[in-house]
């Protein structure tokens, strides 16, 4: 009875097949409902997409491969036991009209499935390359990376057109890469904060100069920047300058790029992974011959290491680092916002009080959002109480807008803070510019590499906020608010304005009065003030009146040079160290320390 039974039925006739047909079917269905939702969506989620996409045609998929597995398992089973005929294949009879109709059926219902899995394979593809599948699908680990895409220039070209490009070869290096990363979010091993640069990204030649021509960008670029004072009134500035872009041929090769021009080849070596020292470059002509190479004499290691570091060719993306995210920095961020009136410029202090806030460490951006409340308000409220009972509603919009900046800069839960990513764009809060071009790096020939503000832009301008193109770009007086005389005129920019963060207003903060100082003999604090406490600039500026280390006499009339700085200091750091006081002395060549000479008697001084 068994033997006739099977040799009756069809092979799809047992649990396995029934179960993978059930499977498909919920595949198939749940495939049709979803993608009426993601057209019928104005703006589609993404992740009913990858359900629509990917999760329910896998499911399809599954339930397939489960039917023809059950039939393979039945048809096994059936030879084993001899209960009946088991054809290794399914036998098709179209003079039969019961099999022509159901093959009719079936071939109705595979066209019908095949141009479904098509299309959806076909949107598949697309929604992979899609900016909500790269940027909001893992969403804690990109959620840095596309908050600052959203605010940038490039909002609306597709993350896959610079990180993967034309061509197969680097669209499969991308889904493998993808893959790995995947892994990395299922099993919560991915770095916090994701590391930059990315290693291995494909030429900016390839990628970049589809929209962008460096051959063609010359002359110069004029630039009106908005800026406020930290002072109570928040004084309003415009700083104007002209970059002098360069680069085309027409132009002879001069201004930025300069370093992107074919006849110019520049290779570097970068001793960290952020590449933010680079102890080597080289300028190479079209033809490879070498013109010349420079070495940082500061460079820590050894000849042997320095040759071992990876030479690469200087790329557009070496300097223009981030050029989709982009994280503006808190006082930039700020000076927009007062400029464009998120802030009121009104209110007293306003622009030390929010930046001060921004640079705080918070747990989360919950704890965030009350601090700035707190911390803003409470500002108003304890020093300016007429201002915070008559303008409340001002001050809960400074707040606001702080919170906006914080959390388009600020990720505590992937460790993203200002420090995070440097750009090289400019000099002024990263090296940048000053990696390589810092006065220090010597070619063969004892030239070094100059600093020289106006190869690359214009002296700035100081002046009150104006129209755009109301600027004149010669400088008419000093354009730093404070002197940059002596040693602080080679100090680079973003020694004070790291990462944008608001400027040190005292000396102690960098330099250390203590009697570790190789230059001191009894630190200044120990007359000025109690011994290790910070020296504000008013009682530093008593003795350095300009900033660079020259004792005015009336102060210390009465003293020697040796009272406070001991010889032997003197000896070890050599005659340089007489030239940081007496700038008058640079002409005197000699080439052994001062204190071999000079006893620093009183009579000396």
């Amino acid at each position: 009875m068994t033997e006739e039974r099977d040799a009756r039925t069809g092979l799809y006739r047992n649990t396995v097949s029934y179960f993978g047909a059930l499977v498909a079917g919920a595949g198939i269905l749940l495939t049709l409902l979803s993608l009426v939702f993601e057209l019928a969506a104005e703006q589609p989620s993404p992740y009913l997409g990858i359900f629509t996409f990917l999760v329910f045609p896998a499911l399809f998929t599954l339930g397939a491969l489960a039917f023809l597995y059950g039939m393979r398992r039945e048809s096994l089973r059936r030879r084993r036991e001899g209960t009946g005929e088991a054809p290794h294949y399914p036998l098709l009879d179209l003079n039969d009209p019961v099999q022509r109709k159901w093959f009719s059926y079936a071939a109705l219902g595979g066209l019908l499935v095949s141009i479904l899995l098509a299309f959806v394979a076909y949107k598949a593809f697309h929604y992979s390359e899609s900016v909500p599948f790269c940027g909001t699908l893992c969403h804690t680990v990109m959620k840095p990376e596309y908050t600052a895409y959203l605010a940038s220039p490039h909002a609306r070209v597709r993350c896959v057109d610079c990180h993967v490009g034309e061509g197969v070869e680097w669209f499969v290096k991308a889904k493998i890469s993808g893959l790995r990363q995947v892994v990395a979010v299922v099993r919560d091993s991915y770095p916090r904060p994701i590391p930059t640069p990315i290693e291995n990204l494909r030429p900016a030649r390839e990628t970049c100069e589809q929209c962008h021509w460096p051959a063609k960008f010359f002359g110069t670029r004029l630039h009106q920047n908005p800026h406020f004072r930290y002072d109570e009134g928040n004084t309003a500035e415009q700083i104007g300058l002209g970059v002098k872009t360069g680069g085309g041929p027409e132009t002879g090769g001069a201004g930025i790029h300069w370093h992107m021009i074919v006849k110019n080849r520049v290779v570097y070596a970068a001793s960290d992974r952020r590449k933010q020292e680079i102890p080597y470059f080289e300028v190479r002509d079209d033809k490879g011959n070498l013109r010349a190479k420079y070495v940082d004499p500061g460079y820590k290691g050894t000849a042997e290491e320095l040759a071992q570091l990876r030479r690469q060719p200087l790329d557009c993306i070496d300097c223009h680092n981030r050029p989709t995210h982009i994280y503006h920095p808190p006082d930039l961020a700020v000076d927009r916002a007062l400029s464009s009136g998120l802030i009121p410029r009104t209110l007293p202090w306003v622009k030390k009080v929010v930046v001060d806030a921004l640079v705080r460490d918070y747990p989360s951006n919950a704890k965030a959002h009350e601090g700035f409340a707190a911390e803003i308000g409470g500002f108003y409220r304890e020093k300016y109480p007429d201002v915070f009972a008559k303008r409340k509603a001002d001050v809960d919009r400074a707040v606001a807008e702080a919170i906006a900046i914080y959390d388009r800069g600020v990720f505590p839960e992937m460790k993203v803070n200002w420090l995070s990513y440097p750009s090289n764009i400019g000099h002024r809060n990263w090296p940048g510019c000053f990696r390589c071009h810092d006065g220090k790096h010597v070619s063969e020939t004892g030239k070094a590499l100059g600093m020289d503000c106006s190869e690359c832009h214009t002296l700035p301008v100081r002046s009150a906020l104006m129209p755009l193109g109301n600027v004149t770009l010669k400088a008419k007086g000093p354009w730093h608010p404070v002197p940059l005389e002596g040693k602080h005129a080679s100090i680079p920019c973003s020694r004070c304005h790291i990462a944008g963060l608001r400027p040190t207003s005292e000396c102690g903060d960098c330099h250390r009065f203590d009697a570790s100082s190789p230059m001191m003999g009894s630190p200044c604090s120990e007359c000025h003030k109690k011994p290790g406490e910070a020296l504000p600039v008013v009682a530093c500026r008593e003795c350095h009146a300009t900033l660079h280390g020259l004792h005015r006499k009336k102060d210390h009339a009465e003293s020697a040079c040796s009272d406070c700085h001991k010889p032997h200091a003197w000896s070890v750091r050599g005659r340089d160290v007489c030239l940081e006081c007496h700038e008058d002395m640079k002409e005197h060549n000699a080439p052994q320390p001062c204190a071999e000479c000079h006893a620093f008697r009183k009579a000396e001084r």
